[in-house]
């Protein structure tokens, strides 16, 4: 509960102080296709639950920030065209959000020191949720066109059947590289998150050889990402995506996202 009110009081605190001394934004919607490799379907599928279909999801992105630090968030609806009586679970329409929030509060050796604050919700029209929740501390650098943003904090995890509970710690970062080939506008960016000292309650996850088993204490998420800005307001653009004992299966998972933005 404490960790759950302080990020939501550091959200409600940002609004008016992103507002009144914003220097950057950017906003955009996006169409997706997100496509499984074939030995994940394969193992995911094999388990109690965890299992991997291809699907296509809306997203709308959005960011800010000024001196008091940067704001980040998106909204995803999967399976878009999908409702909720869906014969296979697989199919059927799901929701994803998460928002960051980075607040300036002193200067270390050049670099910002701040407060990190992280929530991420995923849920179906069935019951199931879980949403992690994230506060720690971060900073940012930059040389030319590369920039990294790590960061570290203690991790609580809300999920359905389980409850709200202290689960260890998560460690990752956002990183980017701006270059032009070809004469064209081109992006590299990376996040990735590791969780770590996972408690028990919340290690049960599809077994790829079947049924269910106990995860790993320390599980990987994440992508790589080579984005093409067409123009101001067009950007495409392709990822990997992985994860290692996470998104509810003990076992390696690879896609590929391909994506197409418009930028408000």
């Amino acid at each position: 509960m404490l960790l759950r009110s302080a990020i939501a009081l550091g959200c409600a605190l940002a609004a008016p102080s992103a507002l009144a001394a914003n220097d950057w934004s950017f906003k955009n919607v996006s169409v997706n296709w997100l496509d499984w490799s074939d030995g994940t379907e394969t193992r995911t599928n094999a388990g109690a639950f965890g299992g991997k279909k291809d699907f296509a999801y809306l997203e709308l992105e959005g960011g800010f920030g000024g001196n008091w630090g940067e704001a980040y968030g998106f909204f995803d609806i999967e399976n878009p065209g999908m409702g909720s009586t869906e014969t296979d679970s697989r199919d059927q329409r799901r929701y994803a959000a998460k928002a960051i929030a980075r607040f300036n509060v002193a200067e270390v050796g050049g670099l910002p020191l701040q407060v990190y604050t992280h929530l991420y919700d995923t849920r179906d029209h069935h019951g199931f949720f879980d949403q992690n929740r994230v506060l720690g501390v971060g900073t940012s650098w930059r040389s030319g066109n590369f920039w990294v943003k790590p960061f570290i904090g203690a991790h609580q995890e809300l999920k359905s059947g389980v409850g709200a509970h202290f689960n260890g710690w998560m460690a990752g970062y956002v990183a980017g590289y701006d270059f032009t080939a070809f004469g064209q506008s081109l992006s590299l960016t990376q996040w990735h998150e590791t969780e770590f000292a996972r408690k028990e309650r919340f290690l049960a996850m599809g077994n790829p050889d079947g049924g269910v088993t106990q995860g790993k204490k320390t599980g990987q998420n994440g992508a790589v990402a080579l984005w093409w800005n067409v123009n101001k307001s067009l950007t495409t653009g392709v990822q990997y995506r992985y994860a290692d004992d996470k998104l509810g299966s003990a076992t390696y998972q690879n896609a590929m996202i391909y994506s197409v933005k418009y930028n408000f």
